[in-house]
């Protein structure tokens, strides 16, 4: 998969360089806050929430938050299906720690070093995961979900 680079050009020796850096990088993060906007709302009784403001994005089901991200951030912020599993990520490098999740295995995984098919899975991983946490009630009132219809 192609990565997207990583540092910008040296604004000093080349601001043309820069500018153009600048709205690949705009154009970058847009495509993939539209893909995980796009999955998220596939995703059987996934709602859009904007509890922290209008440029933060946090999607939930029965009102549990399973992914974020801020608008032109770096990631996506979604849980793991347990603190270990979120070290194991961070020490492979798929992931970083969630900023101001730093508990409950939240990790960021990042834009440059995720692939769309990757993204997606561990975006329906998170919502599985935080899903299967919901009491009986809350589960019935939710439409079926099949996470084979979800992979790939």
């Amino acid at each position: 998969a192609r990565r997207f680079p990583s540092t910008p050009p040296n604004l000093r020796q080349a601001p043309h360089k820069f500018l153009a850096f600048d709205k690949k990088l705009h154009i970058f993060r847009t495509m993939f806050e539209e893909f995980v906007e796009r999955h998220c709302k596939s995703l059987p009784g996934a709602r859009l929430a904007d509890p922290f403001g209008p440029d933060m994005y946090v999607w939930t089901v029965a009102e549990k938050m399973f992914a974020a991200y801020t608008k032109g951030s770096t990631g996506v912020s979604i849980r793991a299906r347990s603190a270990q599993e979120a070290q194991k990520m961070i020490q492979q490098g798929k992931a970083v720690s969630a900023p101001y999740l730093k508990s409950g295995g939240w990790v960021m995984v990042e834009w440059r070093n995720t692939s769309p098919h990757e993204l997606r899975r561990y975006i329906t991983q998170s919502y599985a995961q935080v899903r299967a946490e919901l009491n009986p009630n809350q589960q019935a009132s939710l439409p079926p979900f099949d996470a084979a219809q979800f992979k790939g």
